[in-house]
């Protein structure tokens, strides 16, 4: 794999250097986090039959409103918005590829609807992460319900 024409590899080195300006506390959360949401993203794409490379997209900059803010206030929305603007500036994604991404991220908060597609796999992405970040941590009430049909789906 030729990672700089990669366009997946092309948008994680902007995530990087966005992240960067973070000390090293908040640096791990937003690469343990944003990494981690990719790659559950790639594995619930690849299980239910959605494009992985689209899918680790929307988990790459389902948080870059807090990134680039630095706080979490309606953070789905106001991320959609810049994720579609970074898209747009890197040129890599077409038109669809963008509305996919971006509508996946504006619905990312709501742990307690069901949605379709892309917007479903983001959601469950960001619960496992968030509830397999550290075992010692106790699930939101939010991602209880979501987090258990989760395992459940794992161990069948």
């Amino acid at each position: 794999m030729t990672e700089e024409k990669n366009r997946l590899e092309i948008l994680r080195l902007e995530i990087d250097r966005l992240v960067m300006k973070y000390q090293l506390k908040e640096c791990r959360y937003f690469f343990s986090h944003l990494y981690g949401v990719s790659e559950f993203c790639v594995l619930l794409a690849k299980k239910r039959g959605l494009n992985p490379e689209i899918a680790a997209a929307c988990g790459m900059l389902h948080d870059i409103y807090q990134v680039t803010a630095g706080i979490p206030d309606n953070h789905a929305a106001k991320g959609a918005e810049e994720a579609e603007e970074i898209l747009r500036e890197l040129g890599l994604y077409d038109e669809g590829e963008i509305s996919l991404i971006c509508d996946a991220i504006r619905t990312h908060s709501d742990k307690y609807n069901t949605y379709e597609g892309y917007a479903e796999a983001l959601i469950d992405a960001d619960v496992l992460s968030h509830c397999l970040y550290n075992p010692d941590f106790p699930p939101e009430d939010k991602e209880v319900k979501r987090f258990g049909k989760l395992m459940d789906g794992f161990s069948s």
